[in-house]
């Protein structure tokens, strides 16, 4: 018995640490390369996710600001990927949510 309620913990630990890890890196790359890919294709490559190239720094305040391409492209942070990656698996869940209860 001592060695089953031995493994309680470690089993737990690792359940947790899985959850931790699903949570915040592996759904973050799911949303961030779902974006890099579906932006790209649906705006028929006038929106894109990548890390710019291009920064400046503003005045005296040292902010730092993203140029745009000289070719009308947008070009969205990484962090934004990952917002419209979410956004995009959000309606997709949604939209089959919405048809599975309309079928029944």
């Amino acid at each position: 018995m001592d060695f089953i309620s031995g493994l309680i913990g470690p089993i737990v630990e690792l359940v947790l640490w899985v959850v931790w890890w699903t949570i915040f890196e592996a759904l973050p790359a799911v949303f961030y390369f779902t974006a890099l890919a579906l932006l790209f294709a649906a705006t028929f490559g006038k929106i894109r996710v990548e890390f710019p190239e291009r920064l400046t720094r503003i005045g005296w305040t040292g902010a730092l600001q993203i140029k745009r391409p000289t070719e009308g492209q947008v070009i969205l942070s990484p962090a934004l990927g990952v917002i419209a990656g979410f956004v995009i698996w959000a309606v997709v869940v949604s939209a089959a949510i919405i048809v599975r209860a309309y079928q029944s």
